[in-house]
């Protein structure tokens, strides 16, 4: 631990990290090693300002344990509008203890974006030939046009909406979308606004929560 902060320190010329994050975490790590000594002795130094942890894939309950410790400051978790999950039990919980949440995959991988559509071809390596195996980019595509149809909105509209219904829950702090081009540096600040989402289409989209693992 120490030794990785002493190195970010080193590389980014900061005399102070304001967040160290973990990024794996599993709560069985609760209580055992001595890595929460060496977090406390960054913090009191001087040389990180809050300690956060990433949780791992589609397992938002596995934060909830160490948030009951008041140890950590931040996590970052996977929540959109396919993945909301993390409603159940973590967001509620950050907002009730102050704790920072970081969003990630706002976009599921691309399919909220409205670009991928059946028979779309992954460059050789990319990750999401295997998260899009089999048909599931036909099951994609027949979410996302009950999406566009139950709010009335254009294929085009979807990514700004997407990010918007991560932003309209209060325990939410940023969100991390992928971005791929200056158009799409630009398009997701603009979300930056503090606007979120009318209630009605907030309310519209839990209806199209889909629980399932990709990564399985």
């Amino acid at each position: 631990m120490r030794k990785c902060a002493e190195r970010s320190l080193s590389n980014t010329g900061l005399d102070r990290l304001d967040l160290l994050q973990l990024h794996v975490w599993s709560d069985e790590w609760v209580g055992r090693g001595s890595w929460l000594e060496a977090i406390e002795a960054l913090k009191a130094e001087g040389k990180i300002r809050h300690f956060g942890i990433s949780i791992n894939d589609h397992q938002p309950a596995n934060g909830i344990k160490l948030i009951e410790t008041g140890v950590v400051d931040t996590v970052q978790v996977i929540y959109n509008v396919f993945d909301q999950s993390p409603e159940d039990e973590l967001l509620p919980l950050c907002r009730e203890r102050g704790i920072g949440v970081l969003a990630r995959v706002p976009f599921d991988e691309g399919s909220l974006t409205g670009t991928l559509r059946p028979g779309h071809e992954f460059p050789d390596g990319d990750f999401r030939a295997h998260y899009f195996r089999d048909d599931r980019l036909e099951q994609v595509e027949e979410r996302v046009e009950a999406i566009l149809e139950d709010l009335g909105i254009e294929r085009d509209q979807l990514p700004e909406v997407a990010l918007r219904y991560v932003l309209s829950n209060d325990a939410v702090s940023t969100v991390i979308p992928g971005m791929r081009s200056v158009r799409n540096a630009e398009r997701n600040t603009a979300v930056g606004d503090g606007e979120g989402l009318p209630d009605e289409q907030v309310r519209k989209l839990k209806a199209h929560r889909w629980d399932r693992n990709f990564y399985r």
